[in-house]
């Protein structure tokens, strides 16, 4: 006992598909998103922790600064203290 004529099952199979598919894409790539923001947030953290550090250290206001912030300061060795 069929509800619904063939064409309209196969297009509700395929919206279902559909569905489907972006109920597993779409969580990815919020989390993608917020790993990127993260990031830029972190680099700016670092970046800043640089500009004081090379305020209270003129010598090292000549270092090379890095598009990562974070490594030119792991380089330094003054890591960003991050809360665990």
């Amino acid at each position: 006992m069929r509800i619904f004529r063939p064409e309209i099952e196969t297009a509700l199979k395929i919206m279902g598909i559909a569905a489907l598919i972006s109920l597993i894409l779409l969580p990815v790539t919020w989390g993608y998103e917020q790993r990127q923001q993260a990031r830029n947030w972190q680099n700016i953290a670092c970046a800043y922790r640089i500009k004081e550090v090379a305020r209270k250290t003129p010598m090292i206001a000549t270092v090379e600064h890095r598009r990562d912030a974070c490594v030119t300061l792991a380089r330094l060795g003054l890591d960003l203290d991050l809360p665990r």
